[in-house]
């Protein structure tokens, strides 16, 4: 890829003032997590950087339209669920939840655990910021990534992007065909003790409390039975195992730590059962071994 140096003066212009613009908006209003923002974000993003090149628009926005339709129909997928019959599962995920772990968790499920243990409604501790970061990592992070790649390596980008969307696609047929409720709505039913939606509420601790509000605000129109599996654990693994043969060791560390961390997230902050997490791991497993065996099959021909 061409250094900074090396680009066309009209490049430097355009990235210049879209990253002025960029900056702009996000100290005035924060960081985007609406699907259209997004959108605009990387799209406009990959349009810049791309000024001077060979790549025309059109190309463009059909390289980054299956993410984002694949976004928006995970955020409606509750309405196929509805319209096809399927049956929303409530009490067989948490019987399977607390037969898998309630015997490490005093005969509760974790979150409930967690929650008793931890969570205190009238103080914030210094560790829900990076509880609070580390769930709202899941809607920038693979599309910085994704951003990034386009525009460095469009080789590792179309691998990378492979990834991510097959993994989202199969999470969203599941979604579709086993609608499934998180821990807070089991609590709502009454399958368990009361429990919070408090994997946001770091933010005013770290200064940013709108930051969890924009969130929280799209939690409340997104289907809220899409637990089976996590997508945010499917991804943070499908990140870690994409790049774990690339980096050394001290990111492998961080890796392990990201993904730990996010599986402690979802699980105190009431948004997933551990076992959610654990079958998102599972997807983005056999979606690395599925699409490393067709890429190396691939460079064959």
């Amino acid at each position: 890829m061409p250094t900074f140096s090396e680009w066309p003066t009209s490049r430097r212009i355009a990235v210049g003032v879209w990253a002025a613009l960029a900056l702009i908006y996000c100290v005035a209003i924060g960081i985007p997590f609406d699907r259209a923002t997004q959108f605009l974000f990387i799209v406009s993003a990959a349009v810049v950087f791309s000024v001077g090149s060979n790549t025309p628009n059109s190309r463009i926005f059909a390289d980054w339209i299956p993410f984002f339709a694949l976004l928006y129909g995970y955020d409606y997928s509750r309405g196929a669920a509805e319209s096809l019959g399927f049956t929303v599962r409530v009490e067989e995920i948490y019987n399977i939840e607390l037969s898998l772990f309630g015997r490490f968790f005093d005969g509760q499920i974790p979150t409930v655990w967690l929650q008793q243990h931890l969570y205190d409604p009238n103080h914030i501790a210094w560790w829900e910021g990076i509880v609070a970061l580390t769930y709202c990592s899941h809607f920038v992070v693979p599309w910085a990534i994704v951003g990034t790649l386009y525009v460095r390596d469009r080789r590792k980008w179309a691998n990378f992007a492979r990834r991510i969307i097959t993994i989202s696609f199969a999470a969203l047929i599941t979604y579709v065909i086993v609608p499934a409720a998180p821990p807070w709505y089991a609590a709502q039913v009454g399958l368990c003790d009361p429990l919070s939606r408090i994997a946001t509420r770091g933010w005013a601790i770290l200064g940013i409390p709108i930051a969890g509000q924009i969130v929280s605000l799209g939690q409340g129109v997104v289907n809220q039975f899409a637990a089976i599996p996590s997508l945010h654990a499917g991804t943070a693994f499908t990140i870690s195992l994409f790049f774990w043969p690339r980096v050394g060791r001290l990111m492998r560390a961080f890796f392990v730590l990201y993904c730990a961390t996010m599986v402690f997230t979802l699980a105190y902050g009431g948004e997933h059962y551990i076992f959610d997490a654990l079958l998102g791991a599972l997807y983005a497993a056999v979606v690395e071994i599925g699409c490393r065996r067709w890429e190396k099959r691939s460079s064959r021909h």
